[in-house]
């Protein structure tokens, strides 16, 4: 199997965590595996795996934030309180009482120095300070039955990747009661319980079965889209959300950008990726919505979508593997079209070659997606140069 390990020694201690090893068996059966195996270990330290032409490489990023994370600070912190150290104040009480009277006389006598400000003045002035209103109103902590709550797609993560699955099954078979902190929850006008934050925990409890109830902070909010904004902010403080689930959830929000991005891609005749992996894509949809609101934002909505429309037209049936570059590729040449450039005849060498084939043009790209997509586009003003004319019919 795949697997992390960290090793450390320090005084007085054995073995612990702390140099990353990777080790990878020789029999397993694909690449796929490995991937699974990998995506099962991301809830303790996020992966990538890279591919740049001919070779591979993982990166790992910071450890991310979760609720055993928050958990863990809190037992130590209560461990820290069970045996407290002696304050300032517990000092000269002791003191007082070895001295006596003399302490009080000390107190009495004059001093020219000037008395520093303690902690309680400055607690004191905290308190003065006008913060702004508190928003919305405060809510009510219940437990709900599982069967209670439901999720809105709309702006909630898609759960239906390795990762996740891997996280609600680890969850699941050591189910902790100490590590389940509340739901958030939205309580709407018709009295349905929506989940904002805790998706995985409540995956975990309709896997399991036997869970009787989760711990819920349920509150009132205005509208799917505050829910969604909430949704935003909340998962953006804590650990960062892909690309797409920011889209998916700016869209819920109302973002007039992210709107207009989906119509531009829907009258195309695709739709919009739920995944960022592209081993999880399916034919008809987009997930370059990044490229697309580049180009949007600097030469409008009609080059977004004749380079949309031209890709539906020639590989309706494929999966977009060259999808970014190839879209960016398409509006560089709308943009700045060579001489006596003729659309029809790009469109015909367009056809000479699937998706993948014209992605295997990039595989010794090393660079970004701007020179990745200038070169491509090169390679499709040669593929037109070879493309034949075909003379005006009379």
């Amino acid at each position: 199997m795949t697997y992390l390990r960290h090793a450390e020694k320090s005084k007085d201690t054995v073995a612990g965590p702390t140099d990353l090893q990777i080790k990878v068996q020789a029999d397993l059966s694909s690449e796929k595996r490995v991937l699974e195996i990998l995506a099962d270990l991301s809830d303790a330290r996020r992966i990538q795996i890279n591919r740049q032409g001919r070779g591979r490489s993982i990166v790992t990023f910071a450890d991310r934030f979760d609720d055993s994370d928050e958990i863990s600070a809190r037992i130590q912190a209560r461990n820290s309180a069970s045996s407290p150290q002696k304050t300032a104040v517990c000092d000269t009480v002791a003191r007082s009482k070895e001295l006596g009277g003399i302490t009080r006389a000390a107190q009495t006598a004059k001093t020219n120095i000037k008395p520093h400000k303690s902690a309680v003045s400055t607690r004191a002035a905290a308190v003065s300070k006008k913060w702004p209103a508190a928003k919305g109103n405060p809510p009510s902590v219940e437990n709900r039955h599982p069967s209670e709550l439901r999720l809105d797609d709309s702006y909630q993560r898609s759960t239906d990747n390795g990762a996740s699955q891997a996280l609600i099954r680890k969850i699941a078979n050591g189910w902790d009661w100490r590590m389940c902190l509340p739901l958030v929850v939205s309580k709407r006008d018709d009295g349905s319980l929506w989940v904002i934050d805790g998706q995985h925990r409540l995956a975990a409890a309709l896997l399991r079965g036997d869970i009787p109830f989760l711990p819920c902070v349920v509150g009132i909010y205005g509208s799917v889209a505050d829910e969604a904004a909430m949704f935003v902010a909340m998962n953006r403080a804590r650990k960062p959300m892909n690309r797409l689930d920011d889209f998916h959830a700016a869209i819920a929000s109302g973002d007039s950008e992210a709107i207009e991005i989906t119509r531009l891609i829907t009258d195309a005749g695709f739709t919009v990726s739920r995944k960022t992996g592209s081993q999880s894509w399916v034919p008809g949809e987009v997930a370059f919505t990044s490229a697309i609101a580049k180009v949007l934002r600097k030469h409008g909505a009609k080059v977004c979508a004749d380079a949309l429309r031209t890709m539906q037209e020639a590989w309706p049936d494929e999966v977009l593997n060259a999808g970014a570059s190839m879209f960016t590729a398409l509006t560089k040449l709308a943009i700045s079209p060579p001489d006596g450039f003729d659309p029809d005849r790009m469109f015909r060498a367009l056809l000479r070659r699937n998706q993948r084939e014209w992605a295997s043009f990039l595989n010794e790209t090393k660079s970004g997606g701007d020179e990745r997509a200038a070169q491509l586009r090169q390679v499709l003003l040669m593929a037109y140069e070879e493309e034949p004319e075909v003379a005006d019919a009379e």
